[in-house]
């Protein structure tokens, strides 16, 4: 009798764990088939992404033609400033001129003057003082290093400088200046002399 029952209990056993089996094996199978259709549905929509991605992508590639023209406006710029800025040295038309040097860059060299302006050719005055900082700006040459041959009027609101380096009196030149309100005095020209007249 207890073999006949440990027999059936062993049989029962095994028709229990292949149900559990079964059972086990359903849900899993359950479960893939599940996540393949997830996956599977997933990968339906992926044909439209492309086309969704393909205006972006023609919209990104538009930006360096966008920059590519704009980047010839920016090189334009500097170029435009640099035409405003050159130095033009010409060669002298005038007796006793060598060169004649124009530099759109001079501005007037400050004042301290008010009041309507009168042009003073008395050296212990300021604006004496300030007609020679203009020659000085104008040539390069320091104030303290520089010899003032002459400074006489040219019209109402100009005057004409000759001056040289103290070191070398034969480097001469002839600076034409221009009151500017304001501003102070400002170089228009300067001729450099092929031999120095000292302002004769």
């Amino acid at each position: 009798m207890e073999h006949t029952s440990r027999a059936e209990r062993k049989t029962k056993r095994r028709k229990t764990n292949r149900i559990l089996n079964t059972a086990i094996a359903v849900v899993v199978l359950l479960i893939i088939i599940v996540g393949f259709t997830i996956f599977a549905g997933g990968n339906d929509e992926e044909p439209a992404a492309p086309e969704e991605t393909k205006p972006a992508e023609e919209q990104t590639a538009d930006v360096p033609d966008e920059v590519e023209e704009e980047n010839p406006a920016e090189t334009e710029e500097p170029v435009e400033e640099k035409a405003e800025e050159v130095r033009v040295v010409t060669e002298g038309t005038e007796p006793n001129v060598e060169q004649d040097i124009v530099d759109p860059n001079w501005k007037g060299v400050g004042t301290t003057q008010s009041g309507p302006h009168t042009s003073s050719f008395d050296t212990g005055s300021t604006d004496w003082q300030e007609k020679v900082n203009a020659l000085s700006y104008a040539t390069g040459i320091p104030v303290d290093n520089m010899t003032v041959w002459y400074i006489s009027g040219n019209g109402q609101h100009g005057a004409i400088g000759t001056v040289s380096p103290k070191n070398d009196q034969n480097d001469a030149y002839r600076v034409f200046i221009e009151w500017v309100d304001g501003e102070g005095w400002k170089p228009v020209k300067v001729q450099k002399l092929e031999r120095n007249d000292k302002g004769r």
